[in-house]
């Protein structure tokens, strides 16, 4: 009897120590967060290089000198997530498809990348608190005459689809809307003569202006007025806690400004 004992009271303590071992497991990989993210510069850059349109419409050139993640949304959930205990893992995902998988709980816990927060949205997903402002505005040549949104009544308007410009594009009267997957191809065929005007994010128009050389822009004027935050599973509460005690700290210390300063401060 005492050895059928020892024999059961070892399988138990196995099962105890094989359940412990998981458990620590576990408690590890809480810390670590996937973070998804499209090439959306500035807020995120993905490939390496980027590849991008010159003022003469023919030429390219390369943009990112690293194949690291880049871009002020990085930066800012690098810093965020060093501040809230996390360990990052990014991972490629188009914008289009960020909030289904968030919804889901499918491959990303965060996503970033200039997403606006609306309230069509947050019925879906969570968010973080705001951590920069942007809004909708019209990219168009200096010598074509159009100084406000009335004048692209009869115009072709490239819009990046899956984005907060599309319902605002949509809203022009008479404006002719054609949707594209992203920033790259909408300024090709602007260049191309295929486009008269591009609706985007105003952050994003003034970089791509100034960092690709392409003086033969202009913004014209603002639609809209919109704060970014990261996108989080909406019953996630204990991460979006985790993420928003750290940007209130990063507003506090003056560290989010700094980044704000690193990507759009004028030069």
């Amino acid at each position: 009897m005492n050895k059928l004992f020892m024999i059961l009271l070892t399988t138990i303590m196995l099962g105890v120590t094989v359940i412990f071992v998981a458990g620590c497991g576990n408690s590890k990989t809480a810390d670590r967060i996937i973070v998804g993210v499209d090439n959306n510069p500035p807020y995120t850059f993905v490939t390496q290089p980027v590849s991008v349109i010159l003022d003469d419409g023919l030429s390219t050139a390369s943009v990112a000198k690293t194949a690291e993640y880049q871009g002020f949304d990085v930066d800012v959930i690098t810093a965020a997530a060093k501040k809230a205990g996390l360990t990052i893992e990014f991972r490629d995902i188009a914008f289009g498809k960020i909030f289904e998988q968030i919804e889901q709980g499918k491959n990303i816990d965060v996503a970033i990348g200039g997403v606006s927060i609306t309230d069509d949205r947050k019925q879906n997903v969570g968010f973080t608190i705001p951590y920069a402002k942007g809004g909708a505005c019209i990219v168009a040549f200096k010598n074509d005459n159009i100084t406000s949104a009335d004048d692209l009544s009869g115009k072709i308007v490239g819009v990046e689809l899956n984005t907060t410009m599309v319902p605002q594009a949509s809203a022009i009267k008479g404006a002719k809307i054609r949707g594209y997957q992203n920033q790259q191809d909408m300024f090709i065929d602007l260049f191309n003569g295929d486009l008269d005007a591009i609706i985007m994010d105003k952050m994003s128009a003034e970089y791509a202006l100034s960092e690709r050389k392409m003086k033969r822009l202009k913004i014209v004027n603002m639609l809209s007025d919109e704060e970014f935050a990261m996108v989080v599973k909406k019953d996630n509460t204990q991460l979006i806690e985790k993420l928003n005690k750290a940007l209130t700290e990063m507003k506090k210390n003056g560290e989010l400004q700094k980044i704000y300063d690193k990507w759009f401060a004028k030069k």
